[in-house]
């Protein structure tokens, strides 16, 4: 039954997905007057899914992973490349807490109501801090990312996201 269930509310919600964070995205790249390439695409949810359809490296994919820290229940947003694993023993030691949990799909959807996958790597648009692993600008100059729908990719020179994202550079993949 919680099967059936589960999988009723996953095909509602996929159908139903919400174009506001796409929106701020772009009205945020207007603002700092960033120039960006957007394509349309048949829905992806991974990273490996969506350099398929952009024709793009998975390396310059800028992955966001929205993460919940436990002592102060804090969201974060840490952004990496897309070919890269997280070394969470860094991310804890840069965060400064020992226990940190992935944002739950409820979490997520209602922080930045966005499905899995799309979620882009502006956490300033739902004011919270972002950290950015250095490989996303080390990977080359362009980053690609669904912008929040799983069907919107943007390609963009990583130098004027990080103009308009500001985010926190650090190292914590390997």
């Amino acid at each position: 039954m919680e099967s059936v269930k589960n999988t009723v509310e996953s095909n509602y919600i996929e159908e139903h997905e919400d174009p506001t964070t796409f929106e701020a995205v772009e009205k945020l790249l207007a603002f700092h007057k960033v120039e960006y390439k957007k394509t349309t695409h048949k829905p992806t949810r991974t990273s490996e899914e969506s350099a398929e359809v952009r024709g793009a490296t998975l390396a310059s994919g800028a992955k966001a992973m929205l993460l919940k820290l436990e002592k102060d229940s804090v969201f974060v947003l840490l952004v990496l490349s897309a070919a890269r694993k997280i070394l969470w023993k860094n991310v804890r030691q840069i965060l400064g807490t020992k226990k940190i949990n992935l944002a739950s799909l409820e979490e997520a959807k209602t922080l930045t109501k966005c499905l899995p996958g799309a979620i882009p790597p502006f956490g300033k648009i739902w004011g919270i801090k972002t950290y950015v692993d250095n490989s996303v600008f080390t990977q080359g100059s362009k980053i690609n990312f669904n912008a929040g729908l799983r069907t919107t990719s943007i390609s963009m020179d990583s130098e004027d996201y990080k103009k308009a994202e500001n985010p926190i550079v650090c190292e914590f993949t390997g």
